[in-house]
């Protein structure tokens, strides 16, 4: 099929701001990555670019062997893995039992819809979690605020909504009660919507660290993006890395800065590749036959 000059000139437009948005942003990750390896004394020039100069991996050992970036790192494992299968659970159930007809519905559809729009403020939020529920300093406290999403729960409904009643109704003569039904009709049936909300719920919980900065006091409960804060805010870097004076001789600040940003961005990243496809796959394919 011939292609016309107009849609030659939209692809090549269209390629260009793509290319455009790629650049800005793979040329600051080369960067970061980049003064992360490079030299304290290149680092201290400027005069590190897109390629490491006096290639230099003191800053990453240093981050590894420290027991603060080694707790944060198992707290935020933890809360991601909890946060996110306990989120997905507690989601998908109220939106199986919200799109089932009962009495009140509309009302209770009402109550978790307001508090997206109306939420009662941080000092009460603070003050429930601490005074009233006694979490500071627990991880409870990180979990328990963000478990139900509202957005996401309403995402969840309208897919199990969309299945054909056809099939829990076959489901059920067959004698299948509603976890069964929950759990090995819709789950499967909606699991690219389900897989995709989860990559959500889990980046969410990665990047959490204004909820450890409110509830928490101790190092022990720190995750990596209070760590990182930590690193790219204090002052006194020494203090926040824990570096000795030996390792400052041959570490910048910024060294360490850019070093905390990959490993804490790395483990993420690296799950990207394996959930994206769940981001295009159909809902329903297979699920019924005519």
């Amino acid at each position: 099929m011939k292609v016309s000059r107009s849609e030659k000139t939209f692809r090549v437009f269209n390629a260009f701001v793509l290319i455009l948005i790629m650049l800005t942003i793979i040329v600051p990750l080369l960067y970061i990555v980049s003064v992360s390896l490079s030299s304290k004394e290149a680092v201290t020039s400027l005069s590190v670019t897109l390629w490491p100069k006096g290639l230099n991996f003191d800053a990453y050992a240093e981050l590894l062997r420290k027991d603060t970036f080694l707790t944060s790192l198992v707290n935020t494992v933890f809360l991601t893995v909890i946060y996110t299968a306990a989120a997905l659970i507690v989601n998908t159930m109220a939106a199986y039992a919200l799109s089932k007809q009962f009495f009140g519905k509309k009302v209770i559809t009402y109550l978790f819809i307001i508090p997206m729009y109306f939420t009662g403020g941080l000092v009460p939020t603070y003050l429930l979690v601490t005074n009233t529920l006694g979490l500071y300093n627990n991880f409870l406290a990180l979990l328990l605020p963000v478990l139900v999403n509202v957005f996401y729960l309403i995402v969840i409904r309208s897919q199990i909504e969309a299945i054909p009643a056809g099939l829990t109704e076959a489901a059920m003569i067959d004698g299948a009660n509603e976890f069964q039904i929950l759990f090995k009709i819709i789950l499967p049936t909606i699991s690219s919507t389900t897989a995709a909300i989860g990559m959500f719920l889990a980046l969410n919980m990665w990047n959490t660290w204004y909820s450890v900065l409110l509830y928490t006091s101790k190092e022990k409960y720190w995750t990596l993006q209070y760590f990182l804060r930590t690193i790219v805010f204090d002052k006194a870097i020494q203090d926040a890395s824990g570096a000795s004076a030996m390792d400052m001789a041959t570490i910048s600040p910024l060294n360490f800065q850019m070093a905390a940003i990959v490993l804490v961005a790395l483990p993420i990243v690296a799950i990207y590749p394996f959930v994206q496809k769940y981001f295009v796959k159909g809902m329903l394919v297979g699920s019924v036959k005519g």
